[in-house]
């Protein structure tokens, strides 16, 4: 018998592509949110920055490159994505495992209900990263990309995560890399931090998390990156109001598939194969376990 998925007995209703509730309506999420959030995101912000992350070259690269670090799973495993946002990881973890039973965690209701629509097998909850309302041990795997640079407290959430992990179970995380790189745009998406050079990895370690791999995302694009984002601070960081959410609006319809992008996807992942690491790129990625013998 598997253990139980929820922190509280009879904590949730049944679920058939939805949460059916006592009247026989089903609702798209479960809500768990009471009081102010502790992530700072918002609906304005997931609208806007939804049509961008589905197809370009470094989101697909980065749920690829996470899909790959999961490794084998139970028959019926259960996968929690946290800071799920619309679904477009959770849509790769139900290809990739048809049987595995998918949760989605996220503080914003609108992406939620898109991510309904997209996965409607998944057990979606609006909730805080900081307060999973699932119970010690209950997942077989956590992800969770581009989250914890908006969570004031992220060691908290890190902490989270690792008493939801079974004994052994991986999470696999997904963060902005370069604190020196931290500009108008990263200021207004309300980013904490970007990730300092291990930073992630000692996090992990001190919230009960054993790091199995530190490795970053589009290294060979970073110098390129790290030029325009020094060109912005220099420029832009006066911006404020309307000025600044126009400027980033810019940004985000100029984002773009690109073909140069893709080339880099492939060769970096060529040497990361061979066991070259760069000591740079523009995302960070911890593999991290729970330990057998983990703490509570």
């Amino acid at each position: 018998m598997s253990s139980p998925l929820f922190s509280a007995p009879g904590a949730a209703p049944e679920y058939d592509d939805g949460w059916v509730l006592g009247d026989g309506s089903r609702e798209p999420f479960l809500s768990y949110v009471d009081g102010d959030p502790s992530v700072n995101w918002s609906d304005e912000l997931e609208a806007l920055h939804e049509e961008a992350s589905k197809t370009h070259f470094i989101d697909r690269w980065t749920r690829g490159a996470m899909l790959a670090r999961i490794g084998e799973l139970p028959p019926g495993a259960r996968i929690a994505d946290v800071g799920c946002s619309t679904g477009y990881l959770l849509e790769d973890l139900q290809a990739a495992y048809a049987d595995a039973t998918l949760v989605g965690v996220d503080l914003i209701a609108a992406g939620l209900r898109k991510a309904h629509r997209a996965v409607p097998a998944a057990r979606l909850l609006h909730a805080d990263a900081c307060a999973l309302p699932l119970a010690d041990r209950s997942v077989d795997a956590v992800v969770s990309a581009n989250l914890l640079e908006h969570v004031p407290d992220d060691s908290r959430a890190l902490r989270e995560i690792a008493r939801v992990l079974k004994p052994g179970a991986r999470a696999v995380i997904v963060v902005p890399a370069g604190p020196g790189t931290y500009d108008y745009y990263d200021r207004f998406l309300a980013h904490e931090r970007r990730y300092a050079r291990g930073e992630l990895a000692r996090k992990c370690r001190q919230a009960g998390l054993e790091p199995l791999e530190d490795r970053y995302i589009a290294s060979l694009l970073y110098p390129a990156f790290w030029l325009v984002k020094q060109r912005n601070r220099r420029r832009y960081d006066h911006l404020d109001g309307a000025a600044l959410e126009s400027r980033v609006a810019r940004d985000i319809a100029g984002t773009r598939d690109s073909r140069a992008g893709n080339v880099a996807w492939h060769l970096e992942e060529r040497l990361v194969g061979a066991g070259v690491r760069l000591p740079f790129g523009i995302r960070c990625l911890v593999l991290a376990r729970r330990p057998e013998a983990a703490r509570t």
